[in-house]
């Protein structure tokens, strides 16, 4: 029975792993959780039954709507599910979070190329304005607008916020894609760790990257202040990129770092209930702290984890 159960569940991801990427884009319906389930295939196939086969039945899948649809079909599909590959390649290699820091840069970048030919041809100038439009109507018809010029900010003051906030909105659209494929990249290779290997199991408190992570936040800061010396708009918006992506990261990295300290039996229980209260408190503060304890842990080890984990 158990043989038959693997046998069917192995034709099943082969057939999701071929038909998928077409049936996703022809339906129109491919989104967080189609994804998912082509990740979950990706790996279980690739891991059960070799990565020759997962990239075979992968490769295929993929070609069908670029073949038949053509390269348009990549804006409704998401590439994030192929970093599996990378992943299954490297799964008994190399250590965990080696293997989970380079095949989630590669699911990060695999992300974004549905962005560019969805968006390719830039953000329309009129189209900004009648959002901008329609945003100043909605505030007029609320009763905001006279509300803030009782505060002295005037109606042309709030329609230049309102397009700041979009401009840097679209600005950082290639970050808020990474960070959506590194959420789903991130959903799988934790659930199928936790299945296939659960007594080496590593909790969150123990989470953490390769030192050299810590480069995509310097170089982040670097393009920015390069880009801004010489007003060049790509270096900065790459750098402004950078460090949205590594900010979030460091921020779940520096949320393992205060659970881990939180947990240490060194640490007096008085201490840490002051820690939590400060910390609801003074909740940015505490925030851009615990973003530089994740960035900074990269380098020193704080917790003083073995590297080879």
């Amino acid at each position: 029975m158990y043989l038959r159960d693997e046998a069917a569940l192995s034709y099943v991801l082969g057939v999701i792993l071929l038909a998928f990427p077409w049936l996703g884009v022809m339906w129109g319906i491919w989104g967080f959780f189609w994804t998912l389930i082509m990740l979950f295939a990706v790996f279980v196939v690739g891991l059960r039954r070799g990565m020759k086969w997962a990239s075979v039945l992968s490769v295929i899948g993929y070609l069908a709507p670029l073949i038949g649809l053509g390269t348009s079909s990549l804006a409704s599909m998401s590439l994030v599910p192929l970093a599996g590959l990378f992943a299954v390649y490297g799964w008994n290699r190399w250590p965990g979070r080696i293997t989970f820091f380079w095949s989630s840069v590669l699911a990060s970048l695999l992300g974004t190329i549905p962005l560019f030919f969805s968006v390719g041809q830039g953000v329309d100038a009129n189209s900004v304005s009648g959002l901008i439009n329609a945003i100043m109507q909605q505030y007029q018809a609320s009763g905001l607008v006279d509300a803030m010029q009782q505060e002295g900010i005037t109606a042309a003051q709030l329609r230049q916020l309102i397009q700041q906030f979009i401009e840097f909105y679209v600005l950082i659209i290639p970050s808020l894609a990474v960070l959506g494929s590194l959420f789903e990249y991130s959903i799988v290779f934790y659930v199928l760790k936790r299945w296939l290997n659960p007594e080496g199991r590593v909790p969150f408190s123990r989470w953490r990257l390769p030192w050299y992570a810590v480069w995509g936040a310097v170089l982040g800061i670097g393009f920015y202040l390069l880009g801004d010396q010489f007003s060049w708009l790509p270096l900065r918006g790459l750098g402004i990129n950078l460090m949205v992506i590594f900010g979030a990261v460091a921020l779940i990295l520096g949320i393992a770092v205060y659970s881990y300290l939180l947990k240490s039996p060194r640490i007096p229980r008085l201490l840490k209930w002051i820690l939590v209260l400060a910390s609801i408190i003074y909740l940015f503060f505490s925030v851009a702290s615990i973003t530089l304890f994740g960035l900074f842990d990269l380098l020193f080890n704080f917790r003083r984890l073995p590297e080879e984990t």
